[in-house]
């Protein structure tokens, strides 16, 4: 009698454990739920009552003047969004330009590089501060100047060596130089990014950037974005998505 309650009971879980099995295979967490760099986020995705997904090529000068406010306010963003446990933010760095052109060699390799030296950042766990230089600098260098890959630019972005996303020197406490250029041209970055931009390709819709903030989607660019006044801009952005549908 024993041993036909231990037969009942092993094939029971053996079972429950197939049904699971097939459970999560049929049904696999959504792509949008997921975290794709922990090092790219701010905040708790367990125990934030929201969510924002922030899809982005380092090389969007559209994507750059919110990155560049968002950069300037990040403390702000943090101890009134963050450190409530209010939301998580994610932002899914991606090389979708080089996608968008294929025969434009410069913005293949500007795309890649920058996006492969975001993740190898990240892998330093220096993925802000390096974020934050990043953007200055082409900033400075192109986008301030009528520079970059858009349609009204005077001219574009000229194909930059990978040292250019990489060159930090000492303006970045901690983060190894040497070694980050070495990842930034490695294969395991490349793959990493090229997996990302694929993801993200199936998501992205309506250009560049691109807002997933709980429901609301915020798709293409706002000509109202300036820098000057970013921050009142940014949290009428936070503040739709936060009334939108929780996740």
């Amino acid at each position: 009698m024993q041993r036909a309650i231990r037969v009942v009971a092993i094939l029971l879980a053996v079972g429950f454990l197939f049904a699971l099995i097939m459970y999560n295979t049929m049904n696999p967490p959504k792509p949008e739920t997921l975290v794709w760099n922990q090092g790219m986020t701010l905040g708790n995705a367990e125990e934030a009552e929201h969510f924002f997904y922030d899809y982005t090529d380092i090389m969007c000068p559209y994507c750059d003047k919110f990155a560049l406010a968002m950069d300037e306010h990040l403390e702000d963003f943090k101890k009134e969004y963050v450190e409530n446990k209010k939301v998580f933010y994610e932002l899914r760095l991606t090389a979708l330009l080089a996608g968008f052109h294929p025969g434009e060699a410069a913005v293949v390799e500007n795309s890649t590089n920058s996006a492969s030296a975001g993740y190898c950042a990240a892998e330093q766990g220096k993925f802000w501060e390096w974020y934050g230089w990043i953007l200055k600098k082409l900033n400075n260098d192109y986008f301030s100047k009528g520079i970059g890959d858009s349609a009204t630019a005077t001219e574009h972005i000229p194909q930059l060596d990978v040292k250019y996303f990489t060159e930090v020197g000492d303006k970045i406490e901690g983060l190894d130089g040497e070694k980050l250029l070495s990842c930034t041209e490695s294969d395991e970055a490349r793959a990493a990014i090229g997996k990302n931009t694929d993801r993200a390709a199936k998501i992205v819709q309506g250009g560049l950037p691109y807002y997933v903030f709980n429901t609301y989607v915020s798709p293409g660019f706002d000509g109202n974005w300036e820098v000057e006044h970013d921050w009142k801009s940014a949290k009428m952005l936070f503040d739709a998505g936060i009334a939108s549908k929780k996740k």
